[in-house]
């Protein structure tokens, strides 16, 4: 069973599961020490011969097996080594009652107190397991690894809308854990918010696309676009967008198109396209402006068409004749001309930013 870690860093080449691979530690007990036990041994095997202890736990070495029969507690240290030995045998039940033992020594020690949390989650104590994590958090632990765990017995429990915003919580530390979003996404889409599981979906393999990796999420998408397309549009109240990478990405159709990544600027007056997205989606759209000169966030001057777009979807809002650019290696901006159609309010929850877009009467 894996072995909790509080401060591994994601990697960014192969996003990190919350999960970290099991990293056995080496008992002070272990062969090797310079501590020798073998008259001890000789005289606690005859003891225990007489009066019948070969039952006690063989997760201990022959001096914590004689103090705990006959003798002082094990010291903190020795539980932290017996609860490493308990998870190398892969012994859970071992592992609770030794983390239950030093917290009980120890009752502020957050960490072990989130590592009894993962004992139990593990044995399907998720009853359990949420009181312990919440106590650890409580008590001031909070890392990503820990949130996640805390979101995965919550969605166990049934508490779904608990679990997306302790997720949310752990995308806000390390935004490339592939496994938090996906399983994220499926729980938006339980509680009926596909179209912002798309948002959170599309926004991780559009920055992917920018850094050029290959998107992560493309057949998770698929499902839910499949899902969508017996939806009648609009069927709706708002569209929450989160935050990823300090932006807002709203999932945006061109005519019949798939949805894809769209960055919310509302700084922009019009919104931004280019030739492949609208030949991809065969969206029709009229020239208004053969010749429109355009300055790019990082000072480019590049020349552009002004055009109006006859079908744009916003989620699952549908807009008509929108004012639009089209340019080459433009990014995709979803700028005011499509905004104003909306009521935007900015959030802030579990510390995750969230944009809200509420449509106005006539969308």
């Amino acid at each position: 069973m894996p072995e909790p870690t509080f401060d591994s860093a994601p990697n960014d080449l192969a996003p990190p599961a919350h999960d970290p691979p099991l990293r056995p530690r080496r008992s002070s007990w272990d062969g090797g020490s310079d501590r020798s036990h073998v008259k001890t041994f000789v005289l606690a095997a005859g003891l225990m011969a007489a009066i019948g202890l070969a039952a006690l736990a063989v997760h201990e070495d022959v001096g914590a097996l004689w103090r705990r029969a006959f003798g002082p507690p094990l010291t903190a240290d020795e539980m932290r080594a017996r609860i490493g030995q308990c998870e190398r045998d892969a012994d859970l039940p071992c592992a609770q009652e030794t983390l239950e033992a030093l917290l009980k020594k120890q009752p502020d020690d957050v960490t072990a107190r989130a590592h009894l949390g993962l004992v139990m989650a593990h044995r399907d104590d998720d009853a359990h397991a949420v009181v312990e994590f919440k106590r650890a958090i409580d008590g001031g632990e909070g890392t990503y690894d820990l949130f996640a765990w805390y979101a995965d017995s919550l969605a166990r429990l049934g508490r779904s809308d608990e679990a997306i915003e302790w997720s949310y919580r752990s995308l806000s530390l390390v935004p490339n854990l592939v496994d938090v979003r996906g399983k994220l996404a499926r729980l938006l889409v339980a509680r009926g918010r596909p179209y912002e599981a798309l948002s959170l979906l599309a926004s991780y393999d559009a920055d992917a696309a920018a850094k050029g990796r290959r998107g992560y999420f493309e057949g998770q998408r698929i499902a839910i676009e499949s899902a969508l397309a017996t939806v009648a549009p609009g069927a709706a109240g708002s569209l929450r967008l989160p935050v990823m990478d300090g932006h807002f990405y709203a999932p945006v159709a061109l005519g019949n198109g798939k949805p894809l990544a769209f960055m919310v600027d509302t700084g922009a007056s019009a919104t931004t396209v280019t030739p492949e997205m609208l030949q991809e989606a065969r969206s029709d759209y009229r020239v208004v402006q053969p010749v429109v000169t355009m300055t790019t966030a990082d000072g480019r001057h590049v020349l552009a068409q002004g055009i109006t777009i006859q079908t744009l979807r916003v989620g699952p809002y549908v807009l008509h004749d929108v004012p639009a650019v089209k340019c080459d290696h433009c990014v995709a901006l979803l700028g005011q001309a499509s905004l104003s159609h909306f009521d935007l309010r900015s959030s802030r929850t579990q510390g995750v930013e969230f944009l809200t877009l509420t449509p106005r009467g006539g969308v």
